[in-house]
């Protein structure tokens, strides 16, 4: 069983832990106390009690003494419009079959003419899918799954989890539930329920794209105006 992600909607409740997440975003992530008090204008006890409530909610860390930094910079700095942080992407590749076109080609492609340019690619797929592609050179970062793996939710869940937080602690990270099985599709759907990741969803006959998750939904969904 996956353990549950940072409890966003909570952390979002009261105003002024508000106003400490969007300094931390601000300044794309990472905040030394100073700052932090200049920005929202609370005193120090006070700004201290809300640091320490976020951090028991698992959205604010402090690993030196005097600087706070957000555990993940996604979603609270696409929330908050911290747009200085570099994009990341996360998808599915599966078998060959008919296809002309990796469908992640046709997602990274899409999301350009939304002038979202990942600067790391991240695709889970298996050894016999990568080997159905090798002709077409693809320069991305791979995460295999082996035999069964890839039909199990659970096991493509632990596949995807350890690299899929270490992208949202540095990157603005979209994900794509567009192609592989359909446990890969439903266990990377469910983790950006989970973590409030942007997520998408391409046709690559029609080459469009739908935001299953957008970023407006996220906003929506912390209360933020």
């Amino acid at each position: 069983m996956l353990q549950m992600g940072p409890r966003y909607e909570e952390a979002m409740k009261l105003e002024k832990s508000q106003k400490v997440i969007h300094s931390l975003c601000k300044h794309s992530g990472i905040a030394k106390f100073s700052m932090i008090e200049k920005d929202t204008e609370l005193g120090g006890g006070l700004l201290l009690h809300h640091l320490n409530r976020l951090i028991s909610l698992g959205i604010v860390e402090s690993d030196v003494k005097g600087t706070y930094r957000l555990k993940y910079r996604t979603p609270l700095c696409y929330a908050f419009g911290a747009r200085k942080v570099p994009f990341a992407y996360l998808g599915l590749l599966g078998r060959r079959d008919s296809y002309k076109t990796p469908e992640p080609e046709v997602a990274l492609n899409l999301l350009s003419n939304e002038k979202i340019e990942p600067y790391l690619v991240y695709v889970l797929t298996s050894p016999e899918a990568v080997s159905d592609w090798k002709t077409e050179k693809l320069r991305y970062q791979w995460i295999l799954c082996y035999g069964d793996e890839i039909i199990e939710i659970d096991e493509v869940q632990k596949r995807l989890l350890p690299q899929l937080e270490a992208l949202l602690r540095e990157y603005l990270v979209v994900v794509d539930c567009t192609s592989s099985t359909k446990p890969a599709t439903i266990a990377l759907y469910d983790l950006a329920q989970r973590y409030l990741i942007p997520c998408i969803y391409v046709s690559v006959e029609k080459k469009t794209l739908k935001w299953l998750i957008s970023s407006d939904g996220i906003r929506v969904r912390l209360g933020i105006e």
